[in-house]
């Protein structure tokens, strides 16, 4: 095969791979020593590096791609790794603005007027203007920049000449990055060599031009910081990781503008009495990570941290280490580990009691309030019987057949499903409840807070227990906020900490009934962690958050459990999420 159509068809896996040609976003990546890569040029480019770095050196009037003279190969010439690829591109229509800059390794007067000679071959790419060709490391003098062609710019390398010069030429301002710092991009700078840094970063940008360190720590750390800092063009051996990386920075970093007022538990309850009533609340997807961002963005604040029964819960399915939601429910409600997908059956599909049937039998009430549908996989865990979670049709037929008094949710597109069991009412004139009732907050999932939730879901947790209250029976209520969960499938950071703080507003409703009736047992949990979130940067003072992410999917971490109100000691150490369920009923029987 032709050497020439071989390259264009790995381009062409490599473009389809990335996503075709990406654009350059809010922060720009230069791929140093590009030469380098296994795949020089391509890989940068269809990964959307705006900057790409050639060493060049003059041999026997050829320009070869290399470090040093001892390191030439004869294939790989200026022209072949770079020009031609670029021409190609222009041919195809497919070129976009990139900065190629030309690291002159030779003598810096022969090797330029060569690479203007060979410039001009290409003079399609020369009039297009979208190549910006910038000579760095042996140059001209600064006063000699303008005896070159109008396509021939350079990156100037002295601060101190900035104000003496003509920049008229100039493309980009650079320093080696190790002047001024010694950090190796993990943790943070001392202050002082952040001073120092900063000082270079805005002395520089004064000049009007776009700055760039070489030499620096090729760190996500340090990526964002130095992002962050103002500099234009990251540093990077790593084009397609920083460029992924740093079209995030933004997205994930979240700030809460106006922090939410939290409430702080009394502890005024008997701790060694048997709870009257049960609130178990899940965070789907809540974990360590989603409940310490959220703090973070409240200016350290929760209602959730005020309380003091702490546990960790394991959250592996029967046949999986990362369980679904359906598992994890599945084992709180029931007590027994079963497949992920499946509902309320065991790892052979036989039904399993769940506490909802168990404590209606013994007299409670029972209710369930959640930002999910009502056939979502956690509410159905407490009602339904399926071997399958996607079995719609299935899990409305079990809601029918459920003991629940009445629910709180999304599902509204079911509603024809189930009128003839559960009366449908409005959550502003429901005060009690004779028959099963249904209070729908959305078709489909209850909108999120990000489009307009709003405080739907703490109020209706506060309503649910104003209901639940005119009873004289014991009553079991699960709360579900569903859809932390689906900011961590999305990867989004903002998503995240919003439907978290929404949780703890609802946490904050049920912890104030537990107070002012101090017979309330409040159980908080998650059925499993998403995305492996991580705090990488942020600012309590300001409620600024910084997330990255480890997947798009659930992960094995153990999440948090937190207990309050009598028999909520019981409830500390590292266990089985089977035990939540047998926690719960051993409490209710003390």
């Amino acid at each position: 095969m032709n050497k020439r159509i071989l390259f264009i068809l790995i381009a062409f896996l490599v473009l389809l791979g990335a996503g075709a040609l990406q654009a350059q976003g809010a922060y720009k990546v230069h791929s140093h020593n590009d030469y380098a890569q296994e795949l020089p040029f391509w890989y940068a480019y269809s990964n959307g590096a705006a900057s790409i770095e050639a060493d060049v050196f003059l041999k026997n009037n050829e320009l070869f791609v290399t470090h040093s003279e001892d390191e030439i190969v004869p294939d790989r010439t200026f022209q072949r790794l770079y020009l031609d690829r670029l021409q190609d591109l222009y041919q195809s229509g497919e070129l976009r603005e990139i900065q190629l800059l030309v690291d002159i390794k030779s003598d810096a007067y022969q090797t330029l007027e060569k690479l203007v000679e060979v410039l001009k071959q290409y003079p399609s790419l020369l009039e297009s203007e979208k190549v910006r060709f910038v000579i760095s490391g042996n140059r001209p003098k600064p006063g000699e920049y303008d005896n070159y062609p109008d396509f021939i710019w350079f990156d100037h390398q002295n601060l101190d000449e900035l104000n003496t010069i003509s920049l008229e030429k100039v493309a980009l301002v650079s320093v080696s990055y190790k002047d001024y710092s010694v950090w190796n991009g993990y943790g943070r700078m001392t202050a002082s060599d952040f001073d120092k840094v900063k000082f270079v970063i805005e002395k520089a940008k004064k000049s009007g031009k776009p700055f760039r360190f070489w030499a620096t720590p090729d760190t996500k750390t340090a990526w964002a910081r130095l992002a962050k800092l103002g500099v234009d063009y990251i540093n990077t051996d790593e084009p397609a990781l920083a460029k992924q990386y740093l079209d995030k920075l933004d997205e994930n970093t979240f700030k809460k503008e106006n922090p939410v007022v939290v409430y702080q538990p009394k502890y005024g309850y008997d701790p060694n009495a048997a709870p009257k009533n049960v609130i178990l609340m899940i965070g789907d997807g809540n974990g360590l990570a989603q409940i310490s961002a959220a703090m973070i963005a409240n200016q350290g604040n929760l209602t959730l941290a005020g309380i003091k029964n702490i546990g960790l819960v394991k959250t592996a399915s029967y046949d999986d280490l990362i369980t679904d939601s359906a598992a994890g429910a599945t084992a709180m409600a029931t007590g027994t580990k079963t497949n992920n997908r499946a509902i309320g059956v065991d790892q052979n599909g036989k039904a399993l009691t769940n506490l909802v049937d168990l404590v209606s039998e013994k007299g409670f009430n029972t209710a369930i309030v959640t930002t999910d549908a009502i056939y979502g996989a956690t509410p159905s865990s407490f009602y339904a019987h399926r071997v399958a979670r996607d079995d719609t049709d299935g899990l409305v037929e079990d809601l029918k057949q459920s003991k629940l008094d009445f629910f709180i949710s999304g599902g509204q597109n079911q509603e024809n499903a189930i009128k003839d069991v559960f009366a449908t009412q409005k959550m502003d004139v429901f005060e009690t409840f004779q028959q099963p009732t249904a209070i729908y907050l959305g078709e489909n999932k209850v909108p999120s807070v990000q489009n307009g939730r709003k405080n739907a879901f703490p109020n209706a947790v506060k309503k649910a227990l104003e209901v639940l209250n005119t009873k004289e029976e014991p009553f079991f209520l699960m709360v579900e906020g569903a859809q932390i969960d689906n900011g961590g499938h999305s990867n989004s950071t903002s998503d995240i900490v919003e439907e978290m703080l929404d949780f703890d507003q609802a946490i904050a409703e049920a912890l104030q009934f537990a107070d002012t009736h101090q017979n309330t047992l409040v159980v908080i949990t998650a059925d499993h962690e998403t995305s492996g979130f991580g705090i990488v940067a942020g600012n309590v003072n300001e409620g600024i958050v910084q997330g990255d992410f480890l997947t798009v999917d659930h992960t094995g971490i153990m999440v948090p459990l937190f207990a309050y109100g009598p028999q909520s000691q019981h409830f500390g150490g590292v266990y089985e999420n089977t035990e939540v369920f047998q926690k719960i009923l051993k409490a209710v029987h003390e």
